[in-house]
């Protein structure tokens, strides 16, 4: 600094403190790193479920929450009772919660503000719909982040993939998805048959798909080997896909857990 910018600096400090006093680094707020997934098949129809479960149990990590949220149709036999919001306990670290196709749809369109005190933590979010059923609010495709597909390694299979890409692209330009095969593993085939389809959604559909490898349905002890590879599903920090809505119903869960969290508490000091 040279002698005519030091007696400037002395002469402001001269005539106000402020001008002494240094800044405060300015710590930025990281943003919760809030993730929506969903596991649909087109050859498994009424198994979304037992998909998004399995996923999300893989996906699970200690220090990050993870939770499943089900969109049931009114017609269905499996329905929790109105106005009954409570978790379901999908072993020791999962939980699930119910909800209508139209309360979704007033939830994140803003009929509902969903949100709770504090600040939204971390988290991981299954939603289990079943395709069929997305006639009643095809604006759920929007809150995904990422869509795993599981499909058999055949043309009929493959084409019904596509067709499911093709509407999910069209709702939500920004959304990734992620495909798996069925059956034992066969890794040649595997990776074959993923270039060729991965090479064809991206001529036709500017669709870069991801690899997950093979789940056998067939032999639930090999649902959990080598051949399945989620870290691809994992939250990327570099690529964040902000949305209002995702975090809408983030914070709906949210308060769903806190509720839950009271109701103990009270239960426990009677």
């Amino acid at each position: 600094m040279n002698e005519d910018a030091k007696k400037l600096v002395r002469g402001l400090k001269d005539l106000s403190p402020l001008f002494g006093v240094v800044p405060e680094e300015v710590v930025a707020r990281r943003s919760p790193e809030v993730q929506i997934l969903g596991v649909s098949s087109p050859d498994c129809e009424g198994d979304s479920l037992f998909l998004n479960t399995f996923f999300a149990s893989q996906l699970l990590l200690s220090e990050k929450a993870c939770s499943l949220v089900s969109v049931l149709s009114r017609c269905s036999k499996n329905l929790p009772r109105e106005g009954e919001v409570s978790p379901e306990l999908f072993g020791e670290h999962l939980q699930r919660y119910s909800l209508y196709w139209d309360e979704l749809r007033d939830l994140v369109g803003g009929a509902s503000s969903g949100k709770s005190g504090g600040v939204l933590q971390s988290r991981d979010i299954f939603l289990d719909f079943e395709y069929r059923h997305l006639l009643h609010f095809e604006g759920a495709i929007c809150l995904l982040d990422k869509w795993v597909l599981l499909l058999k390694p055949n043309a009929e299979s493959l084409t019904e993939g596509y067709k499911m890409m093709k509407v999910g692209h069209s709702l939500n330009p920004q959304l990734e998805f992620c495909i798996v095969l069925e059956g034992r593993a066969e890794e040649a085939k595997g990776e074959m048959l993923f270039k060729r389809f991965s090479d064809f959604t991206m001529r036709y559909l500017d669709i870069q798909l991801g690899w997950l490898g093979w789940m056998d349905l067939a032999d639930p002890a090999r649902h959990f080997s080598s051949a399945l590879h989620v870290e691809p599903l994992r939250f990327r920090s570099w690529d964040p896909k902000p949305s209002l809505q995702k975090f809408v119903l983030a914070h709906w869960v949210e308060s769903l857990e806190k509720k839950m969290a009271v109701g103990i508490s009270e239960g426990g000091s009677r």
